[in-house]
């Protein structure tokens, strides 16, 4: 199979300045779409796949989501897999291609422990897209009454700079909160290792759900306003900033006085 020329057939630069707006990295777009990039990994899977990957060139955004796909599809044992995943992880530098490359493999029963070590060994190299990809792929296939403890544990030392990782973290602990809500909150209201951006991230995340209890999305108000007034009492913390956050505080209550007036002048 020429899959270069397979792939170009699949450009659609109709799709490729939007796909690249939702993707910020470095490369190329052809636009292809997902389904038909699945289809041909499918492809490349069931034939000569470690050809394709021992000469593999990429030009395009597409050719790192193909060589992921193709590794998550491709009938090997579990350690090979891991280390294809090994050998590719440190290329990738979007949440796209990690994202799809977490949730196409999935993983037989057998194969969960290997892939737990696997998963906790990336979280303690570091790294934004290899700690994100641990992340994502305990949300993906450990999110059971077996494992939610040990992945709240770890993403209680799932520390880094990077925006991805944060809202990889902040986007497992959302889901976390719709399947397992009161372990998951017992976390959040103890004491955590949760930066001040990730705590933010996960709240809003949650409120946003549809899949969240009410019940505990009022606790997660309650929770955000505390912090917010822990933050003002702060003896270190200068008066500009104290005053800026009294305002984000103090402005939707009067916005919500000010339209049950609005309210009561017009009906009168």
């Amino acid at each position: 199979m020429d899959v270069r020329k397979e792939l170009l057939s699949l450009r659609d630069d109709s799709n490729a300045e939007f796909a690249a707006s939702l993707t910020p990295c470095e490369h190329r777009f052809l636009g292809a779409r997902i389904p038909a990039l699945r289809k041909l990994a499918k492809r490349i899977a069931s034939e000569d796949w470690r050809g394709y990957i021992d000469g593999w060139e990429p030009e395009y955004f597409e050719d790192y989501m193909l060589r992921g796909l193709v590794i998550a599809y491709a009938k090997v044992p579990v350690d090979e897999r891991l280390r294809l995943y090994d050998e590719f992880i440190p290329l990738i530098d979007n949440w796209s291609v990690c994202d799809s490359l977490c949730s196409t493999w999935k993983p037989k029963k057998d194969e969960k422990g290997p892939l737990w070590d696997h998963l906790i060994e990336c979280l303690r190299q570091g790294g934004e897209f290899r700690m994100r990809f641990a992340v994502v792929m305990m949300m993906n296939h450990f999110l059971d009454d077996e494992h939610v403890d040990d992945v709240l544990r770890e993403l209680d030392s799932a520390h880094d700079d990077g925006y991805y990782l944060k809202m990889g973290v902040a986007w497992c602990l959302a889901t976390c909160l719709a399947k397992y809500p009161e372990r998951t909150m017992a976390y959040m209201e103890g004491e955590n290792g949760l930066d001040e951006d990730t705590r933010r991230m996960a709240i809003r995340k949650a409120l946003e759900s549809y899949r969240v209890d009410e019940g505990v999305k009022s606790r997660l108000r309650a929770m955000r306003r505390y912090r917010f007034l822990s933050l003002i009492r702060c003896p270190r913390m200068d008066k500009t900033a104290k005053a800026y956050i009294a305002l984000a505080i103090a402005v939707p209550s009067i916005l919500t006085v000010w339209c049950l007036v609005a309210g009561y002048h017009q009906a009168s």
